[in-house]
């Protein structure tokens, strides 16, 4: 028994200088490893928009992006554009080193002259600044040219290593600057309208956006070169009568034909592309019948979009509204006379609205 005791302490004296060698040695062995690196990454997410939906893959086509120390100095620049961007875990990495930096995106910028920066090297935020390329005549400042979808974003990150390494992913949000704005024109009794009758125009004052999305100076333009179209419908009037009654669309006034079966609906539709909607501003939506040169309509459009809110989200603030819908339609009803008739109302978006007796602003 005795002889087992002392063979188990020499046993145990023997293993502690191999343990304590295993300890130092293993240390030694993590010493030498690199440290574990983290790669810092930005995903861009698009769901300021009416459905509150992540809409980044399916609508952005390009994404251009600066970093910038928080005094406004360039740090570093980055691009994608393509078939990456559909993918659902799309992130751009980041080379920088940990610290503080402000993200800016222009996002969708076209490789056409719709917009122009203000500087072609970028250096700092200020250069940013982005413009409508413009045209000149005896009538002022103009642009014709269809605006494809541009998107904005901006906001400051701090960028810290993680402890085991990895990914470290930041998230940009993207404001839409571009909006879809269609303007029907149908007449009271049905009858068709002629395109070559009538021009559209909006003037405006939005032409130049800042590096953080503001709205910069008052230089009036006009939004000329709309896509203008006939459109008609035609439906059964026995079938569809009972469907029709309560209708508040505004599209049902129609044409019957000799024999009382088809009532048709006739329009004239233009459409065109303008840039940023701001609640503080004030551009006109102007209708000119050609004929004799005469405006027939002219209204402040973002006042009546806005008249429309409360029907969506009351709780957003009108520059949130104006931010998330990115797609409007008036509908505007004329007389024999080709003027507008203002007791048929506006219906924007399908909502009818009462205009003031005066339209002037």
């Amino acid at each position: 028994m005795e002889l087992t005791k002392k063979l188990n302490r020499s046993m145990l004296y023997a293993l502690v200088p191999l343990l304590m060698a295993s300890f130092f040695s293993c240390e030694a062995i993590y010493e030498d490893l690199e440290p574990c690196e983290t790669e810092f990454r930005v995903k861009f997410r698009y769901d300021r928009n009416m459905k509150n939906a992540d809409a980044f893959s399916s609508e952005v086509e390009s994404v251009n992006l600066w970093l910038f120390t928080p005094e406004g100095k360039l740090v570093w620049s980055g691009a994608g554009a393509g078939e990456e961007l559909k993918t659902e875990d799309y992130a751009m990495t980041l080379p920088v080193v940990p610290g503080e930096y402000d993200m800016i995106a222009w996002c969708g910028l076209p490789q056409d002259e719709t917009f122009a920066l203000a500087a072609d090297n970028v250096a700092v935020r200020e250069d940013l600044m982005l413009s409508v390329r413009k045209k000149n005549d005896a009538a002022g400042d103009y642009m014709d040219a269809e605006m494809h979808r541009l998107y904005h974003g901006m906001q400051r990150v701090t960028l810290k290593e993680a402890e085991q390494g990895g990914w470290v992913d930041a998230t940009l949000p993207l404001t839409k600057n571009t909006n879809v704005i269609r303007v029907m024109l149908q007449h009271l009794d049905g009858s068709a309208v002629n395109k070559e009758d009538f021009d559209f125009f909006i003037e405006a004052t939005n032409g130049v956006m800042n590096y953080d999305n503001n709205i910069l100076g008052s230089d009036k333009f006009t939004y000329r070169g709309w896509m203008k179209s006939t459109v008609s419908a035609s439906f059964d009037k026995d079938n569809d009568a009972s469907d029709r009654e309560g209708d508040n669309s505004g599209l049902v006034r129609a044409e019957t034909g000799n024999d009382g079966v088809q009532t048709e609906v006739n329009g004239l539709l233009a459409e065109r592309t303008v840039g940023r909607l701001m609640a503080d501003r004030r551009p006109a939506l102007v209708v000119r019948r050609n004929t004799d040169d005469t405006d027939i309509i002219r209204i402040p459009l973002t006042d009546y979009l806005l008249m429309v809110k409360g029907n969506y989200n009351s709780h957003m603030t009108d520059q949130e509204y104006l931010d998330r819908q990115d797609d409007y339609t008036l509908t505007f009803f004329l007389d024999g006379d080709n003027k507008w008739y203002m007791g048929a109302g506006i219906y924007v978006n399908s909502w009818r609205v009462v205009p003031p007796q005066d339209t002037d602003f």
